[in-house]
């Protein structure tokens, strides 16, 4: 059964054919899914510039990606057969394995023509799953990928047949890597609606990238063993359905027919295989919200029992509360932890120890400004705000006081740590003075910023691991906007910093010590009180635009 109160009409814009979908055949219902797409994405562009923006740029990102295979694939084409195979089944697997991933690790991905959103429109399952197939060839990485695909054929200049074996087959390419990418995203849809998945997920996010530097260090170093394994690895990626679609040319210039005409089995199956998965899967999640969760109640009042029963402590307790339980803010908390061993690494391998002691300041910046999205967190909830009178004065210093409550321990532990590693306990003074008005610092900035600008992120419920079209434009922006007033605001003291490293003076390591808290602290309560202002004066346009991302 569908979710109350969603109908085609409340979540996509009227379009003149969608009437006619009872009388039409499946070809030409899948025509209008495909136009109904294009219409609802030009509608978001058009009321949302920032996303414009984000689709020109993704453009222009995708056709410099296009312009780079086509230069590399036309070298290709003088190359020896052996090299082709191995270049082209490792790059086409690569390919396929990034769709599949991109539900995951990549933000923004489209999802226009949700299953949930369709429920209530007169066609099959399986028309629905071939109609979402097919718009999803139409978007900006689905186009790139099908001309990348046909491009291959570049490579075979020398075998006319193997060239037109690569251009009859780019749909099919083209077609494996949308059908996996749904299929992936379709399982996330289920699968996110799980707590347990998000936290693991989560932890497997942090072991990667702890384990990044270190892995990229001896991919390094073994390189050119490695290199000697490749055609091997290619081969074997030729039999799976990974690289099986982008086998079939080489053999075939190879003359190895019968090998050919294999792996195009293998390679017809994985789509028809991929389809019939994906829609079994459509078919489970008919009526279901797409983004749904399931909450269990909990006795008791929790956080809000141990905060003062004032309008400045119930936020603060609601925002404490989502620091420890909703997954986009420990995805937060998973980047900012894995700093320390990025710099740990880093100075390892520079032998400048200085480096791990100064994954401090960047942990104090980066948890302070995550307060930035916090109004986008909050979605329509935050109607209750407006519903109650809250002020803006309490609405601040509330988001601020659970941030510093989660991040000012998180710094300290760093300070100590990292100062106890290298050994340099008497600029741990130092250290937390500058750390301190970073810190103190970001939540005054982000304070103001949050009053100002609303982010598209991830809804409750959904995967914390994407975001929507169009944010990370934005997120750009705000981000810089953001470092940089934070980089201005601390220079005084980074000033301080720099004087108590070149003279070793404890005097001036108190001093800075002092100086940063106090300079700290001044800058959070004015943007505190500045934000507020702002929060008075735009409450009702940040509702808006927090619900026109619903």
């Amino acid at each position: 059964m569908a979710e109350p109160g969603l109908t085609p009409a409340s979540v996509l814009p009227p379009h003149p054919e969608a009437a006619q979908l009872p009388r039409t055949g499946p070809a030409a219902r899948i025509r209008v899914m495909v136009a109904l797409r294009f219409r609802v994405l030009w509608n978001t562009l058009s009321r949302h510039p920032w996303q414009l923006v984000g689709a020109i740029l993704g453009a222009l990102y995708g056709l410099g990606l296009l312009a780079l295979a086509v230069g590399g694939l036309v070298a290709l084409s003088w190359a020896d057969v052996e090299l082709a195979r191995t270049a082209l089944v490792l790059g086409g697997s690569a390919l396929v394995l990034g769709w599949m991933l991109g539900p995951i690790l990549v933000s923004g991905m489209d999802r226009t023509l949700d299953p949930a959103r369709l429920v209530m429109f007169p066609m099959s399952p399986g028309t629905q799953v071939a109609g979402i197939a097919v718009a999803s060839l139409f978007g900006v990485p689905g186009i790139v990928t099908m001309l990348v695909s046909a491009a291959t054929a570049l490579a075979w200049l020398r075998s006319p047949g193997a060239a037109v074996i690569a251009l009859v087959l780019a749909p099919v390419a083209a077609l494996s890597c949308v059908l996996a990418c749904q299929l992936v995203m379709t399982l996330m849809t289920r699968a996110a609606a799980n707590r347990r998945f998000r936290e693991i997920i989560g932890g497997l996010l942090l072991l990667l990238l702890v384990l990044a530097g270190p892995l990229l260090a001896g991919l390094g170093s073994g390189v050119a063993t490695f290199s000697e394994q490749l055609p091997g690895f290619a081969e074997a990626l030729s039999w799976t359905p990974l690289g099986a679609v982008w086998a079939v040319p080489v053999e075939a210039a190879a003359g190895n027919w019968g090998v050919a005409a294999l792996k195009l089995l293998i390679a017809l199956a994985t789509v028809a295989a991929l389809f019939l998965g994906w829609r079994a899967l459509y078919l489970a999640n008919v009526g279901t919200h797409a983004g749904g969760s399931q909450a269990k109640g909990r006795a008791g009042t929790g956080w809000f029992g141990r905060f003062p029963a004032t309008p400045r402590g119930a936020i603060a307790a609601r925002s404490f509360t989502y620091w420890i339980r909703d997954p986009r803010y420990l995805q937060s908390l998973i980047v900012v932890l894995v700093m320390p061993v990025v710099f740990g690494f880093l100075a390892g391998s520079t032998e400048q120890p200085i480096m791990l002691t100064a994954s401090t300041i960047f942990v104090a910046a980066m948890i302070s400004l995550t307060t930035f999205t916090d109004l986008s967190y909050d979605g329509t909830a935050f109607s209750t705000h407006l519903l109650r009178g809250v002020r803006g004065i309490d609405d601040r210093i509330g988001r601020a006081w659970a941030t510093g409550l989660v991040s000012a321990p998180l710094v300290i532990l760093v300070a100590v740590v990292t100062s106890v590693i290298v050994g340099r306990l008497d600029q741990l003074p130092t250290l937390l003075g500058l750390a301190g008005a970073v810190l103190l610092s970001g939540l005054g900035i982000a304070s103001v910023s949050s009053a100002l600008f609303v982010m598209p992120v991830p809804q409750s419920g959904e995967n914390p691991f994407v975001s929507k079209p169009g944010a990370a434009v934005l997120s750009l922006v705000g981000t810089a906007a953001n470092f940089g007033s934070l980089f201005v605001l601390t220079l005084p003291i980074a000033a301080l910093t720099i004087a108590a490293g070149i003279t070793g003076d404890p005097l001036w390591a108190w001093l800075t010590f002092g100086v940063g808290l106090v300079w700290g602290a001044l800058v959070c309560w004015l943007g505190v009180r500045w934000g507020g202002s702002l929060y008075d004066r735009r409450a009702p346009g940040l509702m808006e635009k927090l619900s026109a991302q619903q």
